[in-house]
């Protein structure tokens, strides 16, 4: 009795070990199942729970082991695993477009010339005969009140005679003799020479035209008449022997009675005739200079009188002259847009010579703009792009540009603050390529 129930006992004893095995068996093979994960070969950082394709290289996943050793993912092998499309565009710098305003120059080439403000003619009041000229060569010097020549004008003769023919036999007409002189002042006579008809009570046959300018004279055409082959003798004597000489009336002397246009040279000569309002002489007076330059009609907006100027000299190199901006005005001239920049010399320099020719920088600040760097921008001759950053993808986008300085462009249009473009352009084409702009 007692010999079966140790059976019993011994017997229950297996079948309970059994039944532990078996049960820690089962739990092990479900903890298995539930932790098998599937990977691609090519691409460790693929894991999913179930079996598939690599979504990147198509090959089928294989399965992993939790209990597995984990591969560690250092930088080189994890810029390896990246698709191609994002490592490129990794490479590509961006930047934003910023709002600023920057200091920027002009360079300008230009010339040396005449204040015109201070360049003066002398008319002939009277018509007459040049009976003797002072004035004989270009850029001869001038004061003011200087005797340039004497004139012989028969109605400056019969406007004397008048006035002394009052005074002698009227001279309670106060009225009529203060008309007289008045008509001797219109006429060129000065208060001296009035006095001194007075004082004689001679009249003059020959007056003295002066200078009411200091300078020098310019526009002397200093060479004699050319020959024409229609200058007769007969034609010679009837030109010296009147008015027509210097009127019009004979092609021996080509003076005509109209005063040269601005610009062109005077011919004066003893013994020529001149009409009333006929330019004598011009005369410049040389304190004060203009410098001109052309520029861009571009740059018209950017220049405002007043910006400061300097201005060097090729022939001088440490010669330099600090000037401003006096006028600008546009210019357009044979198919050509441009503006022409006046800038005013100092009146106390000894450096500037008329006729030189002068380089000069024009400084000032731009209004708030858009700024890139110049690589930003492709130029594709008919327009300018920009690369702009969309959805992870870099798309071309025309723009305008403006003023350019120190290797900063102003974008105009094109581009927002915000907007995120590549920072070098060129490295986004190459010798084949051809870029298409959606508009």
């Amino acid at each position: 009795m007692k010999r079966n129930l140790n059976i019993l006992l011994l017997l229950l004893l297996v079948v309970a070990t059994v039944a532990c095995k078996n049960e820690q068996g089962h739990e092990h093979g479900e903890t298995t199942a539930a932790e098998m994960t599937y990977t691609c070969p090519m691409h460790p950082q693929i894991v999913q729970n179930e079996p598939g394709t690599c979504p990147i290289c198509g090959m089928d996943l294989v399965p992993t082991s939790a209990e597995g050793e984990a591969i560690e993912i250092t930088e080189d092998l994890a810029f390896l695993l990246q698709p191609t499309n994002e490592t490129v565009v990794a490479n590509i710098g961006t930047l934003k477009p910023q709002l600023k305003a920057l200091p920027a120059s002009v360079k300008m080439e230009g010339i040396i010339t005449y204040d015109e403000r201070r360049i003066y003619s002398v008319p002939a009041r009277v018509g007459g005969r040049i009976e003797k000229l002072f004035v004989k060569y270009n850029y001869q010097p001038i004061n003011k009140g200087q005797k340039l020549m004497e004139v012989y004008s028969p109605e400056l003769v019969t406007a004397q005679q008048q006035l002394l023919y009052l005074v002698q036999s009227a001279p309670e007409d106060k009225a009529l003799i203060a008309a007289t002189k008045q008509k001797l002042r219109l006429l060129g006579a000065t208060d001296a020479q009035i006095n001194r008809l007075l004082k004689t009570g001679e009249a003059s046959y020959t007056f003295a035209v002066y200078s009411p300018y200091d300078g020098y004279a310019i526009g002397l055409n200093t060479s004699p008449p050319a020959a024409t082959p229609s200058s007769t003798p007969l034609a010679a004597a009837s030109g010296a022997g009147g008015m027509g000489g210097s009127m019009g009336g004979s092609t021996a002397n080509p003076v005509a009675v109209a005063g040269p246009a601005a610009g062109s040279q005077l011919q004066l000569r003893e013994g020529m005739y001149v009409t009333t309002g006929q330019p004598l002489l011009r005369v410049v007076n040389p304190e004060q200079l203009w410098a001109e330059f052309n520029i861009p009609a571009g740059e018209v907006t950017s220049i405002a009188k007043g910006a400061p100027v300097q201005i060097t000299f090729p022939e001088l190199p440490g010669e330099k002259l600090e000037a401003q901006v006096g006028f600008v005005q546009p210019f357009y001239e044979a198919g050509e847009n441009f503006a022409k920049v006046r800038v005013y010399l100092p009146g106390q320099q000894q450096v500037a010579r008329v006729g030189q020719l002068v380089s000069a920088t024009a400084t000032y600040t731009t209004a708030p703009a858009l700024w890139i760097p110049r690589e930003s921008v492709l130029d594709l001759g008919t327009r300018s792009v920009a690369f702009k950053l969309e959805n992870g993808a870099f798309k071309p986008v025309a723009v305008t540009v403006g003023t350019a300085e120190n290797n900063q462009v102003q974008v105009v249009s094109g581009l927002e603050q915000t907007d995120v473009i590549a920072a070098n352009a060129q490295f986004m084409i190459d010798s084949e390529s051809f870029v298409k702009i959606n508009e």
